[in-house]
């Protein structure tokens, strides 16, 4: 049963807007390493808070949320032994196209952010030009 031209083009549409969050493809990596940085919202006292209109508190309130929830990983000694151990590898593969290359495999329990390591650590050093 082949799919409707309003499905094929919900389908592409959907896609098209779920391609930034898909750091499996090129696209989707580019502008991930390309992304602004997230600003930290600047800290205020008790009575700098009071003084907030109440729209300001909210806006405020909501910027200090979206700030905590994406926290990147915290730079621990296995996170620096990690990156460590990653440029190793990225600088010894300067073989040319047809020599094959070292790969790298993680593995550990779910929830311990390798996936997040890798590509922050991707981001911060490769030039995302040359994929694009």
């Amino acid at each position: 049963m082949s799919k409707t031209p309003r499905a094929l083009s919900e389908e592409a549409d959907l896609r098209s807007r779920l391609d930034h969050v898909t750091l499996s493809r090129k696209e989707g990596f580019v502008r991930f390493a390309n992304a602004p940085r997230r600003i930290r919202p600047e800290l205020l006292s008790r009575r700098q808070l009071k003084k907030l209109p109440e729209e300001a508190l909210a806006e405020y309130n909501r910027a200090r949320r979206k700030w905590h929830a994406n926290l990147g990983p915290l730079d621990t000694w296995q996170m620096q032994a990690l990156h460590e151990d990653l440029w190793d590898i990225f600088d010894s593969n300067d073989q040319d196209g047809d020599k094959v290359k070292g790969g790298i495999a993680l593995d550990a329990f779910p929830g311990l952010r390798t996936r997040c390591a890798t590509t922050r650590r991707a981001r911060g050093h490769l030039d995302a030009r040359k994929f694009s």
